[in-house]
């Protein structure tokens, strides 16, 4: 493939991931086929087919940029000068606005069952990436005292990362009657409280 043809096909290359992720989001997972893509961008079906064999590896692509990017931002914030308790106020809010919750949210509960084993490994691996940058977060702040926890680090990092489950949004946010911003600052000040627990945690 010549240089041209190669920089051709991916510029459709991301026409379709913006076309699909457009869809998908107003029409849902299930509602989105590959030849509404297709018509949507007056292109053959075939041509869809050429770039991804199907709507699962289209919807990775689309999924995988995101989570990544979210990494990325995480691991910018963990790295800051600033102290671990303004790390964590940050990386919830990161959390809540990134492309990738919207998106996941936006496609929930459709996005759980529609990855491979393989594909599903890949984004294992960098969600345990982002789960090691809130460990290296929340380790910091125990170490200058800012968190007093007698919880394993390991256990604290996964239920930060649990704040971003999309059915608690879903159930509060979509369908019922709290605010985004509300939410957001619930959700940090509940984590932040639980992070700096004194006492037994014995029940």
């Amino acid at each position: 493939m010549s240089s041209r043809m190669k920089e051709r096909f991916n510029q459709r290359n991301e026409l379709i991931l913006q076309k699909a992720e457009k869809l998908i989001k107003e029409k849902g997972y299930h509602n989105t086929k590959m030849i509404d893509i297709a018509e949507a961008l007056d292109i053959a079906k075939g041509t869809l087919y050429l770039h991804f064999k199907s709507k699962e590896s289209l919807v990775f692509s689309i999924v995988k940029s995101k989570i990544v990017q979210f990494f990325k931002s995480v691991e910018t914030i963990s790295r800051s000068d600033k102290t671990a308790k303004y790390k964590v106020i940050n990386i919830i809010r990161e959390g809540y606005k990134s492309d990738f919750f919207e998106f996941v949210l936006a496609s929930f509960p459709d996005m759980g069952a529609v990855f491979s084993e393989d594909q599903n490994e890949e984004l294992s691996s960098i969600q345990q990436k982002i789960i090691a940058c809130f460990k290296y977060v929340i380790e910091e702040g125990m170490d200058s005292k800012y968190f007093d926890n007698t919880a394993p680090s390991d256990f604290l990092a996964l239920q930060l990362m649990q704040l971003f489950d999309p059915l608690v949004y879903d159930s509060l946010v979509y369908k019922g009657d709290m605010s985004h911003e509300d939410f957001v600052q619930f959700s940090t000040v509940y984590f932040l409280k639980a992070i700096t627990c004194e006492g037994d945690n014995k029940l």
